[in-house]
């Protein structure tokens, strides 16, 4: 089945201008038919993609167009959730950006109208989408390092002081609430089992904000695996984004094009062993084996994080299951809300909830 969907979006900032510019990429699915802004210089000079958008000053007047099916959220983090909430009231699809809440509290709000609105809420967790993420988890499920082990996730979007409101916890800014939610759902399906431990450092250095700039969770799953998240926004160099220890090998990948592997050749013979007592020879090892090793380059794909749209249009027109679920974002809130609590960052005690 094929239709084009038409959408409004709610926030013609940075964010919400992605949102237009990315499904103008799937011409005949998707149709951009409104926006709204409470600021008026944000209504004017828009991009071409808003060309034919009829413009409001705020979402109340734009859920007025009976023409509009869709409306995409890329306001301040405290009005996600109230306007999901409008939006799904009004008989319409709400999509909703990162952080898709503030706490367990909110997404609980979102579960309640999402029952009484099915097929009327989606998340838009792009990063679930990365092509570097989708290969690296591949190459994982392939067996090819064998038993994952340990996942590091890090990010530095380099020595940034900020000064706009994603560094004010008045509007629940700062890194892990802005960042935080990508890594954190890239790791909980590595992780692949429930989380049973979390800990976490969370912390402000150079940020203009009294939001946090950089911050370090570590997830225990229930299957045995660690996940170690970090996020920087006061680290002056970059860093490796992926590193992946397997049982019989490693994945890193360092941004750009390849992801490098280097594993046991599976024709290797590991010997049947014990230690021995002894002191240690002069060399470092196991002497009574020899092991050798694949190293390989794997090309990252060319898949654009905005296939998310292609999935929810499938989603809403064709009734396919879209790849992130209600509990999946749920679970990435309520690590987001652990961490806050477990490192005792308290700034974010500034925010209270909209909803």
């Amino acid at each position: 089945m094929s239709r084009v969907i038409k959408y409004g979006i709610i926030g013609n900032g940075r964010i919400g201008r992605s949102h237009a510019q990315e499904m103008a990429g799937y011409p005949g699915k998707f149709e951009l038919v409104a926006c709204a802004d409470h600021v008026p210089e944000r209504r004017e000079n828009l991009p071409k993609e808003y060309a034919n958008a009829e413009k409001y000053a705020s979402l109340e007047e734009m859920l007025k167009n009976d023409a509009i099916e869709m409306v995409t959220i890329a306001t301040r983090h405290p009005d996600h959730v109230p306007m999901a909430l409008q939006i799904m009231a009004a008989g319409k699809i709400a999509v909703v950006e990162k952080p898709v809440a503030c706490s367990t509290a909110e997404m609980e709000l979102l579960r309640q109208a999402s029952a009484k609105h099915p097929g009327k809420l989606f998340f838009r967790h792009n990063r679930r989408f990365e092509a570097a993420f989708i290969k690296v988890r591949e190459l994982c499920d392939s067996g090819l390092i064998g038993d994952v082990q340990y996942i590091k996730l890090y990010r530095s979007v380099g020595y940034c002081r900020r000064n706009d409101w994603m560094t004010m916890t008045e509007f629940f800014g700062g890194l892990l609430s802005n960042w935080g939610p990508h890594l954190i759902d890239q790791a909980l399906c590595f992780l692949d089992s429930p989380v049973t431990e979390v800990w976490a450092d969370v912390r402000r250095v150079i940020s203009i904000g009294d939001g946090d700039d950089i911050f370090k969770i570590i997830l225990r799953g229930a299957n045995g695996r660690l996940a170690d998240v970090e996020v920087a926004g006061c680290n002056a160099m970059p860093g490796r984004e992926m590193e992946i220890v397997g049982s019989k090998g490693t994945i890193v990948f360092n941004g750009g094009p390849v992801i490098d592997v280097r594993h046991l050749d599976p024709a290797t013979k590991l010997v049947s062993t014990t230690p021995h007592p002894e002191n240690a020879g002069l060399a470092y090892g196991n002497f009574e084996e020899k092991l050798y090793f694949v190293e390989a380059k794997y090309q990252v794909p060319a898949i654009p994080m905005s296939i998310i749209w292609s999935h929810l249009y499938d989603a809403v027109v064709n009734g396919v299951p879209f790849p992130v679920t209600f509990d999946q974002a749920y679970n990435v809130v309520k690590v987001t809300e652990q961490a806050f609590t477990k490192s005792g960052f308290a700034a974010i005690k500034n925010y209270k909830s909209k909803a």
